[in-house]
């Protein structure tokens, strides 16, 4: 699946909130797999980040740092998530809200 480096962080942020719900172990599972997908992802952004924000460390207000910032936030990369089936919701015993559901569903098929 393609997907920009903002949206990597996005979504990292968004497994978060879900990360420590008592989920069934399959749905667990596919969360941590794809977690670990994204830091992986995340830390080739974050080093890029770093670099730029050296290059830019006296003029951070500068319109050429905001336009490599976004060019780099807007990266596209391709990401292998660990899917399962919606099938997994199908009698739930457990509960989950809209934002926890929104966070998942990129690993949804």
């Amino acid at each position: 699946m393609k997907m920009k480096n903002i949206d990597i962080i996005n979504r990292i942020n968004g497994l978060g909130v879900v990360a420590d719900l008592p989920l069934p172990v399959r749905l667990t599972y596919a969360i941590r797999k794809n977690a670990k997908k994204l830091e992986v992802e995340y830390n080739d952004y974050f080093e890029s980040y770093t670099a730029l924000k050296e290059k830019y460390k006296d003029d951070k207000e500068s319109p050429e740092y905001t336009k490599e910032l976004k060019e780099l936030l807007n990266i596209e990369v391709d990401v292998e998530f660990h899917m399962v089936p919606e099938t997994i919701f199908d009698g739930a015993s457990f509960e989950i809200t809209l934002q926890q559901m929104t966070a998942l569903d990129f690993m949804i098929e």
